[in-house]
């Protein structure tokens, strides 16, 4: 009777973590939907939580390992930083993305693929809507946000388009994110009806990516797709996989052409302009100056919590608005002080470390292409909190924290193997054959 009762107990608890994985996947696929927050919270934050809760309700506690990682580490230290810099509703949300979400991101970590695809498929639906609304239907953002945070109109932000994810600079980002992870399940052992869904989707994406008008989506996507492939032993499918991505991201270009030709002329017009004398890039330069000034006066304790996201915020005419600091890094050290900026800092540093560490080994096929491009995805977003400030956006954070768990149980598995094949190596033959005879006899 106590062994059936384990049984259905163990069963029930696979169920609930089974259950709280997908309502996990539900918020990644939702997580680039900024314009969509009920009651003016996201509404991948809603998933987030409940998927939190069904995980606490479950009895089996051996599947919430999260330790190894990396992340909880630098979140320690951001936190500490946070709260040593003072409480507000900032800290809040600084305390539920690494007390709350980053623990769960860890746990459900061992189906990546699943996670992935998940993932990309929500920015393909935010993609989708910038097309729409410049090809046909303008208004679709006024249909689909609730208490959105941006404005829905494409005129707000120049002719440029923010689809789901609001502003042209997180549907940017994000595309670029998608298109890597599509490139990158494209180069795996998949099938060829996925590869097509694939090579579709990642249309969508630089189709979407375009209409956003982000110089961030290259100047983040090339050097994180030239990581990955310059990793990749040369074969047939690699090359045949290279070359329909191309000749994808050309009929993309030319299709977007077509629909959107003053678009493109902006896009490329954008793209021409790298010299520190345009008004952006000056701007760009002059706040993370200005940052770096702020912090010199404070660099222990920052200027508070109060002030997250100020760091070298000042005017500029030519725009009309304000502008900060456009460097993620520097915007913690300012808030939180030394140990935000460290914490930070060790949020890409430990996982990738590891990662390295694990690549050394000679892990399994299907994994070693898995952390490559991890590797790759961390890159992306180290680049791309480089460029634009990016606080607490959650597609930028579950990323790094899917990753770091993936790495994270790796390392659980193969200490699991080592121990078992010391306790074998310890235990002598006869006594094992003996022990193994008893047990099929009490059976």
């Amino acid at each position: 009777m106590s062994i059936l009762k384990e049984r259905i107990e163990v069963e029930q608890g696979g169920l609930v973590f089974l259950s709280s994985a997908f309502v996990f996947r539900m918020g990644l696929a939702s997580m680039t939907f900024d314009q969509i927050r009920p009651g003016g919270i996201l509404v991948a934050d809603y998933f987030f939580v409940l998927s939190f809760l069904l995980l606490m309700c479950g009895k089996d506690r051996r599947m919430l390992k999260s330790r190894g990682s990396g992340v909880l580490a630098a979140g320690a230290i951001i936190l500490c930083g946070a709260a040593l810099s003072g409480v507000n509703l900032a800290t809040i949300q600084v305390i539920a993305l690494f007390g709350l979400f980053a623990p769960l991101g860890l746990v459900h970590s061992r189906n990546m693929r699943e996670n992935l695809i998940f993932l990309m498929g929500g920015v393909v639906i935010s993609c989708t809507a910038a097309i729409v609304a410049a090809v046909a239907w303008p208004g679709i953002a006024d249909v689909l946000t609730i208490d959105p945070k941006w404005p829905t109109s494409a005129y707000e932000f120049g002719e440029r388009y923010g689809g789901l994810a609001g502003h042209p600079m997180s549907l940017g980002l994000s595309a670029a994110l998608a298109v890597l992870i599509g490139v990158g399940l494209l180069l795996s052992k998949e099938n060829a009806p996925i590869r097509w869904v694939l090579l579709v989707q990642i249309s969508l994406c630089v189709i979407g990516a375009l209409l956003s008008g982000s110089r961030n989506f290259l100047a983040s996507l090339v050097p994180a797709l030239f990581v990955l492939a310059v990793w990749r032993p040369l074969s047939r499918r690699a090359v045949a996989a290279i070359s329909c991505g191309v000749i994808f991201l050309i009929v993309s270009w030319i299709a977007t052409n077509y629909v959107a030709p003053d678009l493109v002329g902006a896009y490329a017009e954008r793209l021409s302009k790298t010299s520190a004398d345009d008004n952006e890039n000056s701007g760009r330069l002059l706040t993370a100056a200005i940052a770096v000034s702020e912090i010199s006066q404070k660099p222990i304790l920052g200027w508070g919590m109060d002030h997250f996201g100020e760091a070298g915020m000042m005017y500029l005419p030519q725009d009309g608005e304000y502008m900060s600091a456009h460097v993620n890094f520097l915007q913690y050290w300012y808030a939180m002080g030394i140990l935000g900026a460290i914490g930070f800092a060790l949020l890409f540093f430990l996982p990738v470390r590891r990662m390295l560490q694990i690549l050394k080994r000679n892990p399994p096929n299907g994994l070693e292409e898995l952390l490559k491009l991890g590797i790759s995805v961390y890159l992306l977003l180290f680049i791309g909190s480089n460029v634009q400030p990016i606080l607490l956006n959650r597609y930028f954070y579950m990323p790094l924290f899917l990753f770091a768990g993936l790495t994270m149980n790796m390392v659980i598995s193969s200490r699991a193997s080592l121990s078992v094949g010391r306790i074998a190596q310890r235990t002598p033959a006869p006594r094992f054959t003996a022990v193994l005879a008893d047990a099929g006899t009490n059976k």
